[in-house]
């Protein structure tokens, strides 16, 4: 019995460990390709990197020790919840979760995207000189933003894996209220933390919000992969799945630099 506890605590652990080891290799990989990238600095070239995906609007942004970060508020906030959350997830040991949240906690996460929407209406309403519900700033962007990311980690992550393990699994992303409350701590210090716009978090909030980015647009890039292989439902172990993230991780940032370079030829094109 003991043994058999003992090797149940071992498997459980095995996702965690290889999710922080792709982790740090994923980093690694993003500061050695930032390197070749148009830029005097690594902020800048990662600036670049987040352009096409974010607008980058001076006055939507923080400023930790007078930089500003490459992602607005809003977007610092979403990619930021997200990796927050989804490793939070793996570190709970709900890495293959399949089954989403029940239908209370299902309307709250949509409840929070639909505030993003709604602080994203009033500000653009504000840029366009109409009458708008209040005063924005971006605390709410970034809280907003944040509670979006969270979202978007507990509803994509059981789909993922439903696309791809072949074993079924009953478990949820977050199943109770007292659960969900457990990923609040991590998204109040992210709150606080960039909100304090102290410069010693410049570059590690750059960073891992832009890995959020990535891992956002690989998971969008592993479901269309799969779908096109007809790998659906047949993997096992996560070693299995390496060829196909080394593959979806390169076309991220492929894509993302081609919507950084679509974006600069349309404001050239507008003379923006």
């Amino acid at each position: 019995m003991s043994m058999l506890h003992t090797t149940r605590r071992t498997q459980k652990k095995r996702p965690v460990r290889l999710f922080a080891i792709g982790f740090v290799a994923l980093s690694l990989v993003i500061l050695t390709t930032l390197l070749f990238f148009p830029g005097a600095s690594l902020l800048n070239r990662m600036s670049w990197l987040d352009s096409g995906i974010c607008a980058q609007i001076a006055s939507h942004s923080f400023y930790p020790g007078g930089e500003r970060l490459p992602l607005c508020a809003r977007n610092t906030g979403i990619y930021l919840g997200f990796l927050v959350t989804l490793t939070t997830l793996y570190g709970k040991g709900r890495g293959r979760a399949q089954q989403l949240p029940p239908k209370p906690l299902f309307i709250l996460l949509i409840g929070g995207v639909t505030a993003l929407a709604i602080d994203g209406l009033n500000s653009f309403l504000l840029d366009l000189g109409i009458q708008h519900l209040y005063q924005p700033n971006n605390l709410p962007r970034l809280a907003t933003g944040l509670v979006t990311g969270l979202a978007m980690a507990l509803l994509i992550l059981p789909m993922l894996n439903r696309l791809l393990w072949r074993g079924y699994s009953e478990e949820s992303s977050v199943a109770s209220w007292q659960e969900l409350l457990q990923y609040l701590p991590g998204l109040v210090v992210c709150f606080f933390v960039v909100a304090s716009q102290n410069a010693f978090i410049l570059y590690p909030i750059a960073l891992l919000s832009t890995i959020g980015i990535l891992i956002a647009v690989g998971s969008l890039n592993l479901i269309a992969l799969v779908g096109v292989s007809r790998r659906d439902e047949t993997f096992e172990r996560y070693r299995e799945l390496l060829p196909f993230l080394s593959l979806v991780f390169l076309l991220a940032v492929g894509e993302m630099l081609l919507l950084a370079q679509l974006k600069l030829t349309l404001l050239h094109t507008l003379g923006l």
